[in-house]
């Protein structure tokens, strides 16, 4: 049975206490193993922070305010509960390509609530689809060159950039970094890997609605 007490995330988390609902979750896991995942995605639908800095680590489980990443959020809530279930098991889980996490998509929808759901296609279009894309790009890039006698280097990935955002992969971030504030890490050149996964998580989905913007004849 689905609960209904879905909640949207919030701004002002200074009352709110997430071991509350982290040890409702456990309770729930090791009541029931067999319904865990339903479980998790219950708890997901109540869950109403936005995004938590824990250990050092930034867990940005809504980008820009649209995107929702259910699976960060799902490790933050498996890895604080020490329930039975293994590491190994639930890791498993997260790590599938499954769009809808193994669940029909009506059956999510209504585990996760309708705007956690539409926010989560927002981050599969924004950022998995975008991520695909951009390697597809850089990949085909890379086979032209080889079909074509060329030596191989490794402006490929600069390349793809420039085809599908109009930019170097720099350039584009200095944009986006004035624009969120988020700067890339201290010691690291603005290449990939330069930055958490958060924020290149963040990064393209960026560069996803600024691609939509440039494809939109009306702009």
């Amino acid at each position: 049975m689905v609960r209904n007490e879905h909640k949207e995330f919030i701004s002002d988390v200074t009352a709110w206490k997430p071991d509350v609902i982290i040890s409702s979750l456990q309770s729930q896991i090791d009541g029931n193993a067999r319904d865990w995942k339903l479980s998790v995605l219950e708890t997901i639908a109540e869950w109403p922070i936005a995004r938590e800095t824990i250990a050092g680590r930034t867990m940005d489980y809504l980008i820009a305010g649209e995107a929702f990443d259910w699976r960060l959020l799902a490790e933050r809530l498996l890895d604080a509960c020490s329930s039975k279930i293994e590491n190994e098991i639930w890791w498993e889980w997260l790590s599938e390509s499954a769009l809808f996490g193994g669940f029909a998509e009506s059956e999510f929808m209504r585990a996760v609530g309708v705007d956690k759901f539409r926010a989560h296609l927002s981050y599969f279009y924004g950022v998995t689809v975008e991520q695909a894309l951009l390697v597809s790009v850089e990949e085909e890039i890379t086979h032209t060159r080889v079909a074509s006698g060329r030596e191989l280097s490794d402006g490929s990935l600069e390349r793809a950039h420039e085809l599908l955002y109009g930019n170097s992969r720099g350039q584009l971030w200095e944009v986006f970094s004035l624009e969120t504030g988020l700067q890339p890490i201290p010691g690291r050149s603005q290449g990939k890997g330069a930055h958490s996964l958060a924020s290149e998580d963040a990064f393209t989905y960026w560069l996803f609605k600024l691609r939509m913007e440039r494809s939109d004849p009306a702009k």
